[in-house]
Parts: structure tokens; sequence; C-alpha cells
């Protein structure tokens, strides 16, 4: 049985749509369905009922499952390929969400291609939520996700990183709401860590709460003990420097965000690691792929220079009192 019919076949199966499929595929569906009529042919069974939609059968189920394991091994096939033979061209699949791409990449991409000018990255913009399920479904390489529950995953762990959690608010706005003698609740912000009972009286930039971090965030007003007051929601936490700079929310951000744009917030910004239950707010980071998923020599590179720039983004210093106290 060629590979070809079986891929399109998988393919047919992932979306349940013949119409759908070909187009996806840039072919026809007449051609698509040769496809699957070869295979029913070869095997002597029925692969899908027609009506009223289409649907897998006995058969086709346990056709698919071959299909997807031929895939898989086909796929690894390759990468040991590529290191049997020293390849220096090839592709990497990675996905993970685009505002952290655009944290860590830039110096990634800039020393890999030196080594490797002939490897295409695809990059593929995902959620964690969506990278965990590429990774399960050995559809990517690997994934960087935020806060994983790695022992309920079907996965292998690359590497493993702290990201921390920090709440910033500009002295400005610490005095509309709290007057002008804040240099307590500063310093003890700074030194002990931000709780969020302290802040009551601010209102927010809310981090989307279907997002990890915002989660994260969530549960942090949930044991201060009150519903924050909202002045913005937002997806990302990429719009908090301007927000900040003009004092009309606290925000919230994490260190390798921060990392890429500290330099735009303004001196009258303070930038306090928050906490919860007197412990910091700690996002891990993790590098996963598949079990079924072997690394080929361009991954395992790639990874180990995302590992350095953790490590080099991790070691910066970022907590700050505002340079303005007295003003």
């Amino acid at each position: 049985m060629e590979l070809e019919s079986l891929y399109y076949f998988a393919e047919t199966a992932r979306d349940l749509h013949i119409t759908r499929t070909a187009s996806r595929l840039h072919i026809s569906q007449q051609t698509l369905s040769n496809h699957i009529a070869r295979i029913e042919s070869y095997y002597g069974a029925k692969l899908f009922y027609r009506y009223p939609t289409l649907q897998l059968t006995s058969a086709g189920k346990e056709v698919l499952s071959f299909a997807q394991r031929v895939y898989q091994e086909e796929l690894n096939l390759k990468a040991v390929l590529v290191d049997t033979l020293q390849s220096d061209t090839g592709e990497i699949t990675i996905s993970a969400s685009s505002p952290r791409f655009n944290y860590y990449l830039p110096d990634v991409l800039e020393k890999f291609s030196l080594k490797y000018p002939n490897v295409t990255i695809d990059l593929i913009d995902r959620t964690s939520d969506d990278s965990e399920i590429l990774v399960q479904k050995n559809h990517v390489d690997f994934a960087v996700t935020v806060d994983s529950e790695i022992q309920k995953l079907k996965v292998n762990v690359r590497g493993t990183y702290e990201d921390p959690v920090y709440f910033c608010v500009s002295d400005k706005l610490l005095r509309k709401y709290y007057g002008d003698d804040i240099d307590a609740l500063k310093e003890k912000a700074f030194t002990d860590g931000a709780h969020l009972e302290d802040f009551s009286r601010l209102p927010f930039l809310i981090v989307s709460p279907k997002g990890r971090m915002g989660r994260r965030i969530a549960q942090c007003f949930d044991d201060a003990g009150y519903e924050p007051k909202i002045y913005l929601k937002a997806g990302y936490t990429t719009i908090m420097a301007p927000v900040c700079n003009s004092a009309l929310a606290g925000c919230f951000t994490s260190h390798m965000n921060l990392a890429r744009w500290h330099y735009q917030i303004d001196d009258d910004v303070n930038v306090f690691p928050l906490y919860f239950r007197d412990k910091p707010v700690l996002l891990k980071l993790y590098v996963i792929y598949s079990k079924q998923r072997y690394l080929n020599h361009h991954c395992r590179y790639f990874i180990e220079l995302l590992g350095e720039q953790f490590q080099v983004i991790g070691g910066e210093k970022l907590t700050r009192l505002s340079k303005t106290e007295g003003l």
C-alpha cells in the first residue's frame, strides 16, 4: 500500500469531510476519493460510512491506527537518517505561543542559522493547551509549554525552566489610591513580594483567565479575597508597558516577557515579585516532545540553544523600586 494513499486517508479521517480535506491539501475531491478507494480495494473493506455524515467504520478505525503508526515510524526513519548521514538540511516544527516566540527566538534563530542555514524552521503559534495536543498526536517535533501537568501527559521532557511573574505599578497610580505615604507599601512588596490583598484599591489590567498565566493570577485574587477592579482585559501582557507608564492600572507580566522590553517602562514604575501564600509565583516552562518521536541532531541543537537562552534571560535582575521616590 502506498504511503501517499495512507496519508490522504488519515487526513480525511481527521476532518471527516471530503470537500474540506481536499481544499486543505490542495487536491481535487476526485483525487482524494480515488486514494481512499484504492485503500478500500487493497484491504477489501469499506473505511467510511458516507451517510448521514462521513464517519469511520470499524475497519476504518483499524486502518487509521495503522496509518498513524506508519506515519510515526516514517518520521522517525527520516530523523534517524538525518543523523546517520549527518545531513545539514531538513525541517523543524515547533509549537508555542507567539508572544513567547518573540521573547526568546530571535537570538536562538540567529545562532542556529549560523550552524544550519539550510534547515527550515516551521513555527506554529498555539496555546500551551493546543501545543500539548499537537505533541501527543506527534504532529510537531517539540513544543514549549507553560505550567503543563507533565505527569498526566504522555510526553518526554527535554528541559524545565522557571519564569517568575511580576506585579508592575507606577508611583503615580499608587499615590492616586493610597496617598503620598507609599514608601512602606512599596518596601514591603519589594522585600517580601507583592501580595494582592495589599493592593485591593487599585484598578488592574487582567490577563485572560483562559491562559495559564491568567489562571495563576486569578488564583492570587481569589486567595486575596476580593474581585479585582478591572480597567482592561487582554489576552497577552505585551500591552502592559503603556498602561503602566500612563498610571492607568496595575499590571502583571512574566520575567521572560519583561526581559524583552523592560527598557520601555518609565522610571516611575515599580516591578515587584508577585507572591501567592508567601511564595513567589513561578510559571514552569517545559520543552516537550512525543514519546514516539526521535529527535535528530538539528532538534537537539535547537533545544540546547533554547536552554542557554532561557538561562541568560532568567539571570537578569528585573525587580526594582521606582527611581522617582519622594517626588
